[in-house]
Parts: structure tokens; sequence; C-alpha cells
């Protein structure tokens, strides 16, 4: 069973994601949903990064290239406001924080498709910044991946694109 996000809603950007009302009137109505990327193209998570900048906490999915059938690129995303995170099990993730976000992606994952680890990284992160709290891999199933961010308070990130490697960068705006 795939992970679920439960609706409640430098360098220069090298595509500006679509944005689009999340329904409902809990966390999700306060901020947009955000998709964007290619349901066509095939990715291999190799980094996350996390740190504070004067005005904002920056949380970076970084992606190479994958092996796996179709061409290689920025995989199709959503980055959302949530009340709940699922993964394959059905039992919900609990995060450090008062609010949650879900960052899925498509056709992507930490395993490449000879079964060699393309991300080592941690997957239980408390990054030690004023906003991110948590950030925890919930899914990586069939090459859907979903991350959970766990936030200290509700605010809606700047989120954008960028390339060589491909990333996605979400910026929550914090105290400086």
């Amino acid at each position: 069973m795939p992970a679920t996000l439960a609706p409640s809603a430098g360098p220069s950007a090298t595509k500006v994601p679509t944005v689009a009302p999340s329904p409902g009137s809990t966390p999700a109505a306060a901020c947009p949903r955000v998709s964007a990327g290619s349901a066509a193209s095939q990715a291999q998570l190799t980094a996350i990064r996390v740190a504070h900048q004067p005005g904002f906490d920056r949380l970076v999915f970084e992606f190479g290239a994958s092996a796996a059938p179709g061409p290689s690129g920025m995989p199709a995303y959503t980055i959302e406001a949530t009340s709940s995170l699922s993964g394959a099990s059905g039992q919900p993730v609990r995060l450090d924080g008062s609010a949650l976000f879900g960052a899925r992606f498509t056709n992507a994952s930490t395993r490449n498709v000879d079964g060699s680890t393309s991300y080592a990284g941690s997957t239980d992160m408390r990054p030690g910044t004023p906003l991110i709290r948590e950030l925890r891999l919930v899914e990586d199933f069939e090459r859907v991946l979903v991350w959970g961010i766990g936030l200290d308070h509700l605010v809606c990130p700047k989120v954008s694109e960028l390339a060589s490697p491909y990333r996605v960068v979400l910026d929550f705006p914090s105290a400086p």
C-alpha cells in the first residue's frame, strides 16, 4: 500500500512549479499544494541538505541519473501540508513538530535498479534548525519516494527547481 498524504491542506531556478490550492480547511488550506517535474522522468535521490540561512530554513533534495527505463530528469513531485502521513504498512508516521509537510516524488528512489544505494544519508534527521524539526523517509516503494517534514510551526515554503544536478529546493521562512 503506497504512502498517503492526507489532504488537509544562490543559483537561479530552472522552472517555476505549478501551485494549486489544497482542498479542505485544515493545514493544507493555509498553504498551496505545489506540483511539478515530469511524470516520464526517472531519478535517483543522491543527497539531502538542510541548513538555516538568515530568514529561512532550506531543504534540498538532490537527484542523479537513473538506469530505470525512461529518460533521466526531474521526477514528478508534490509538496503539500498535511495532517498525517502513513507508509506502505498503513500505520501513521509521527514526526516532531506542530506542522507537517509531505514531499512525494514519483519515478524516484534511494536504490538503483541493480539494488545498490544511490542515497546513503540518514533517513531520519533532526537538523537543529529553527524551523525544520525532523525529516524522515516515509516510503521508498516501487519508485515512489515520500519524505515527511516536521516543522516547529506552519509556514508555507517557496519551492523551486535547479538543474545540473536536478534539485528541488524548499525555503521555509523563519526568523533570521
